[in-house]
């Protein structure tokens, strides 16, 4: 986890609001992380484990709900970030497009689009791409898996996303599952 100091974001609605201090997972949860969930705790298997491409053991785990994250979180000691923390964590004190600043998305920063697998990367590839890093380190923040918020937003852009902007957001039914979402804890 890596620490987000206090400090003001802009909102989707424009305004600016402050952010206490946090901490964020430096990249998404993954599927050897879920797999020890799920063992210790009889939690079910998310259904994308079974399929090919989805359930190598660094690739972030994806095809989970709102509440199957949120009881991952908790499990961990942790919970899922607000969407002012992710933005305050994707974009720093900056009005920013991307996390790395205004240099566009391409595959040396972030796993999207045309150039992606059609599966999310494992994320000990992630330091391939430190050129993508958010302001305080965290990895592949945008790209690679959408990841949920507390009150079920989406936030990043996954690996088939053509745009991988921070503004890129969706609000989800709850329980929504896709093998391109996925999550990060905060602390």
């Amino acid at each position: 986890m890596l620490e987000v100091p206090a400090g003001a974001v802009r909102l989707p609605s424009g305004r600016r609001r402050r952010v206490g201090a946090f901490r964020l997972d430096q990249r998404p949860v993954t599927n050897a992380e879920y797999a020890r969930y799920v063992k210790e705790t009889g939690a079910p298997r998310p259904a994308w484990l079974h399929r090919p491409g989805f359930g190598e053991p660094e690739q972030p785990v994806v095809g989970v709900s709102l509440a199957e994250a949120q009881a991952f979180a908790k499990w961990a000691g942790k919970r899922l970030p607000t969407e002012r923390e992710w933005l305050r964590a994707a974009r720093g004190a900056d009005d920013r497009t991307y996390p790395w600043g205004e240099p566009q998305a391409d595959a040396s920063r972030a796993h999207f689009g045309r150039q992606s697998t059609g599966a999310p990367a494992p994320v000990e590839n992630l330091s391939d791409r430190r050129a993508g890093a958010a302001p305080f380190g965290h990895l592949e923040i945008v790209g690679n898996v959408w990841e949920w918020c507390q009150g079920a937003v989406l936030r990043g852009g996954f690996w088939g996303s053509d745009d991988v902007r921070i503004d890129v957001r969706l609000v989800e039914k709850p329980d929504r599952r896709s093998g391109g979402i996925g999550f990060r804890c905060a602390l």
